[in-house]
């Protein structure tokens, strides 16, 4: 079908199938899916691409009009070359399909269309397999190459008659699954959410045993300093609590040190810049 050819038809106000589509495609934006699919109607008479039909299915699919919708997203994949549709288009159209499919109780068709969503990267369609008890693998997209069909110039409704009345064997082509794959949907998924789990749980136990251990430990508790005040003129720290130990330092008048311990006899022990020693309870005043 020589697509660019006919896209130059123009309808009696001058716009063609292009100026249609973007106009479709702004009120889409806005809900007016029912306004779009007169645009798009007018378009298809003017061009039967795919992404036209495509866009045809889309709004009847958000209407729930699921009957066109089929018819559409059939015709739109029956006059696919293999490039006119984008990739999120592909993934988009199988999806729709699989999930009218699934309302309608047809599983089979169901889960080939949402394979092939699959095939072309939507990983959605891997979690509707999986909801149908489904195991995939999805292949890598392949091209469809590029066949020469009939241009179809017949008006819309009869097309949409037609379609209705075509064996669906026409587009089964489209439906391909991996008979073969070896490693299950099911065993990755669960593989994706045993690791992180398994981690979390790992590290969760590690911060428990370490919490345990230092609510086990005795938390030095730095005891409060008391400082006193030498009240003589002069004060001798010794080395032992007696009179005659060694001398270690002398202290004056209003010097301050700190009580490290309780006292022994008539001596309490102080540390005065560093240096620990003993003096005379009686000289000192807390």
């Amino acid at each position: 079908m020589d697509y660019e050819r006919l896209m130059n038809k123009k309808n009696s106000n001058g716009k063609d199938a292009v100026d249609l589509l973007n106009e479709a495609t702004g009120i889409m934006d806005k809900d007016d899916f029912k306004g779009a699919i007169d645009l798009l109607s007018e378009a298809v008479d003017l061009c039967g691409h795919p992404r036209l039909y495509f866009n045809l299915g889309y709004c009847y699919y958000q209407l729930r009009d699921y009957k066109n919708a089929i018819i559409d997203f059939e015709n739109s994949l029956a006059n696919d070359r293999g490039t006119d549709l984008l990739k999120h288009e592909r993934q988009r159209l199988f999806l729709y399909l699989g999930i009218i499919y699934e309302k309608n109780n047809d599983n089979d068709k169901a889960i080939e269309a949402y394979k092939n969503s699959a095939d072309w990267g939507y990983e959605g369609a891997l979690g509707k397999l999986e909801n149908l008890g489904v195991p995939y693998v999805p292949d890598e997209p392949k091209m469809e190459p590029f066949i020469s069909k009939t241009v179809q110039t017949k008006p819309r409704a009869q097309q949409k008659q037609n379609a209705q009345q075509k064996p669906r064997a026409q587009t089964s082509k489209f439906f391909a699954a991996d008979k073969n794959a070896k490693v299950t949907l099911v065993k990755k998924r669960r593989l994706r959410f045993i690791m992180p789990v398994a981690v979390g749980i790992i590290i969760g136990f590690s911060l428990f045993l370490i919490v345990d251990n230092l609510s086990k430990r005795e938390i030095s508790v730095k005891p409060t300093v008391i400082k006193a005040t030498v009240m003589s003129s002069t004060l001798d720290l010794r080395a032992e609590p007696f009179t005659y130990s060694e001398l270690l330092k002398v202290l004056y008048k209003d010097s301050v040190v700190e009580i490290t311990g309780d006292a022994s006899g008539d001596w309490t022990p102080v540390v005065h810049e560093g240096v620990r020693g003993w003096v005379d309870s009686q000289r000192i005043e807390k």
